[in-house]
């Protein structure tokens, strides 16, 4: 991310925006056919933000103006608090989370829930699925060997999930310094959602599931909403240890969370991190 005219989030220009909370405090360039306007949006919107948004492929003097901002290069969506009291472009969703709270916005950004019990005693359901790479996958696969972060996408033509599982694959080192397996699910087949892997890396599992089938199972394991999206954090043995579900993308925790959820739960657990033999439930050991 980039911002302009704020050395510290907390003093100096921002304070001109906490006054001017409000609808017009905050505006959006973007753009309809932006992954990253979509997903941005859909944060704001369960950050509870009011904001005003332009979209630059419909008002060309809005993509002048963005063009100025951003010296050339328009860049969406791009952030404007106050009175160009801070720009900020193509934020994290913890970046944006950080801005908004430091311009006095009263938000409470979303928050995982930690699985204890029955729901975090048994493996997920099992289910094998086609890869958009042509292969099939199951956790099955990876079991005793990786934990996983999972997210359950709508279908492949919601920008909002593609942003968001855009910003997860960008989370693929930290993920992988916890030994851990980054997997998008995807309600569509995978020649429809062939093209998301254009701009997620290799290193990101992206699985077909047409009908919603192992979606609908896991949410109904954990007792959760079926149609809603969600970012599960599943142990190396397939068991899930916390969740985040929300109507919309944009309402799930911040994928640069997932590896902090990795590492707590591997000093929680000396199960999880393998330091120790795992037990079946039939005697063995893993």
């Amino acid at each position: 991310m980039k911002t302009q005219g704020l050395a510290d989030p907390i003093r100096g220009p921002i304070a001109d925006v906490r006054e001017l909370a409000g609808p017009d405090a905050l505006l959006m360039y973007g753009a309809a056919t932006c992954e990253d306007t979509a997903v941005t949006r859909s944060r704001l919107r369960a950050l509870g933000v009011p904001f005003r948004e332009i979209d630059v492929d419909l008002d060309p003097a809005a993509r002048d103006r963005l063009s100025e901002l951003e010296r050339g290069r328009p860049r969406t969506p791009t952030l404007v608090f106050g009175d160009r009291a801070l720009i900020a472009v193509e934020p994290s969703l913890q970046e944006l989370d950080d801005l908004v709270a430091a311009a006095g916005y009263p938000v409470n950004p979303p928050v995982a829930t930690e699985y204890h019990g029955s729901r975090a005693s048994s493996p997920l359901p099992l289910w094998i699925l086609p890869s958009v790479g042509g292969n099939s996958f199951s956790l099955e696969s990876i079991k005793g060997r990786h934990p996983a972060a999972i997210f359950f996408a709508h279908d492949a033509t919601c920008l909002a999930c593609y942003g968001y599982a855009k910003r997860l694959a960008k989370q693929c080192e930290a993920l992988a310094e916890a030994e851990a397996v980054p997997i998008v699910v995807v309600r569509s087949e995978p020649e429809a959602a062939a093209h998301w892997r254009q701009e997620i890396t290799e290193d990101v599992t992206i699985l077909a599931d047409a009908a919603g089938a192992w979606k609908s199972a896991v949410a109904g394991a954990l007792d959760e909403p079926p149609g809603f999206a969600a970012l599960i954090v599943v142990d190396r043995f397939g068991a899930p240890r916390a969740g985040s579900f929300a109507l919309e993308a944009g309402g799930l925790i911040a994928p640069a969370e997932t590896a902090a959820w990795l590492r707590f739960l591997a000093l929680e657990c000396p199960e999880w991190g393998g330091e120790i033999p795992w037990f079946d439930g039939e005697g063995a050991t893993s």
